[in-house]
């Protein structure tokens, strides 16, 4: 946990305030937060688990419709896979409140829009959906004095979530999971993660982030490994929101140095099975920045693959794989109703990926990646993080040419994409949206929206290469 400095005089007050915390005379409202920069509340099992609880402060005004659940941690009881149903203690202080329409405010972790409140035995099952951050704070200023330290990050698995994995341009979807104890967070490597047919394994962050993944199924195999380069990344931020509008804001990242890739394919059957899939991966790697004016700020990291095959033949294969560096720094600056993107710079190729191209078939294969890493720095948790945040795309498709076209020539060619998105609120992908909005019409509750707040998008590369570079191969 993150530990920010407080003046001489309010260190005292806090060092008085945690005395107190041990003779037991804390309180839900307590205004334990007096700094603007963060504060030292002790961390229990239950903050580990599920976030630690947010507390009125005199320098910030929260909307109207927001309800501070008392008890934070203490009073969940558990969470389901997907993120989206809060089961909480009845009788925890405000809970009466909540009712569709309201926002639950009940830890760093917990608060949403509530779609959906109801009695289920002994819980008060709350349904929650995205909220912009300005749709919670209405007032405050939230700043880092110290650089906050993505290197630390420490994995919370979201277990099965149904929204992991959505076939691009459908809304299927399946049940909402059962219920969950929200799993503690674990080291900063997880193990192999299902995600529908695919397996994952996301790593975060000191030296990058990225993910391995495989599939097998179909007649299709996959695997192969993204991975956004890093060292030993850390950001700073400041975020100024004056009567339910954000005025401005700043959020950077530095440490990026890189992209790298390795992936292979192949068919048993060529054309006609192929897939089209995205795969919001069930990972958050996330650490507490302590609280902010009474609100509990974390830093996460959330990750995104996209995957789409393009067999023609029977018993077709393609491999590929680069390294590419850059240096500069992610991130934006908001300020008079105009952003500023700041992004990476000195572009490298130091592995290429149109030579390491491979692979043999009668006729042409072809893959495509589209790998996304997110930083946040907020409150909620997965997706449904609201706040400052920067990501950084990267698309990269390879395709092989015919092996009866070795008589002439067998082209080989390559394009690389990347671009950063950046702003303050939520956005999600809208594959994921589709497949929440049908689970939620069993509430017959208003669909949510794929984004909330402000933002925009820059184009950082774009390549796009043949070999041999001969006009049947530039058709």
């Amino acid at each position: 946990m993150v530990t920010l400095q407080f003046p001489t005089r309010r260190r005292l007050l806090a060092m008085v305030a945690s005395v107190a915390v041990l003779l037991g005379a804390t309180a839900c409202g307590d205004d334990r937060s007096a700094d603007r920069t963060g504060g030292d509340a002790p961390v229990t099992e239950a903050d580990r688990r599920y976030g630690q609880a947010p507390a009125p402060h005199r320098e910030v005004t929260y909307q109207p419709d927001v309800v501070i659940v008392g008890g934070g941690g203490r009073s969940v009881r558990s969470v389901t896979p997907d993120g989206l149903t809060w089961r909480i203690d009845p009788r925890a202080k405000r809970a009466a409140e909540l009712a569709r329409g309201r926002v639950m405010f009940i830890t760093g972790r917990g608060v949403g829009r509530v779609i959906d409140v109801r009695r289920d035995g002994d819980d008060l099952a709350v349904t929650v959906g995205p909220v912009a951050i300005t749709e919670v704070i209405r007032d405050g200023r939230f700043t880092s004095d110290r650089p906050v330290p993505f290197d630390r990050m420490v994995a919370n698995p979201a277990g099965e979530p149904f929204w992991a994995e959505a076939e691009e341009g459908t809304s299927g979807a399946g049940g909402s999971g059962g219920g969950g104890g929200g799993p503690l967070p674990g080291r900063s490597k997880t193990a192999r993660i299902p995600a529908g047919k695919f397996n994952v394994t996301p790593t975060c962050c000191a030296t990058g982030i990225g993910l391995h993944f495989t599939y097998d199924s179909g007649g299709i195999r996959l695997v192969g490994t993204l991975e956004l380069m890093f060292e030993k990344p850390s950001g700073t931020f400041d975020l100024v929101i004056d009567n339910g509008s954000v005025k401005k804001a700043m959020f950077e990242v530095t440490g990026g140095t890189g992209l790298r890739l390795d992936v292979e394919g192949g068919s048993a059957l060529g054309a006609g099975h192929n897939i089209n899939r995205r795969i919001t991966i069930p990972v958050d790697f996330a650490v507490p920045l302590g609280t902010f004016l009474g609100v509990p700020f974390s830093a996460t990291v959330n990750q995104s693959l996209t995957i789409q095959t393009a067999f023609s033949a029977k018993d077709g294969n393609i491999k590929a794989n680069a390294r590419y560096g850059f240096s500069g720094k992610l991130g934006f600056g908001y300020q008079n109703g105009s952003f500023d993107a700041w992004k990476p710079a000195g572009f490298q190729v130091q592995d290429s990926l149109t030579n390491s191209i491979t692979g043999i078939s009668v006729g042409v294969n072809g893959l495509l990646f589209a790998y996304q890493a997110r930083l946040h720095v907020g409150i909620g948790a997965f997706g449904f993080s609201t706040g400052l945040y920067v990501g950084l795309t990267a698309s990269v498709g390879v395709t092989m040419g015919s092996a009866l076209g070795a008589p002439l020539t067998v082209c080989r060619g390559a394009t690389l994409n990347l671009f950063t998105d950046y702003g303050v609120g939520y956005r999600l992908p809208t594959a994921v949206v589709k497949v929440i909005n049908l689970f939620l019409r069993v509430f017959e509750a208003k669909p949510i929206e794929a984004e909330g707040g402000i933002g925009g998008t820059a184009n950082v590369l774009n390549r796009n290469e043949v070999i041999p570079d001969v006009p049947l191969c530039r058709k």
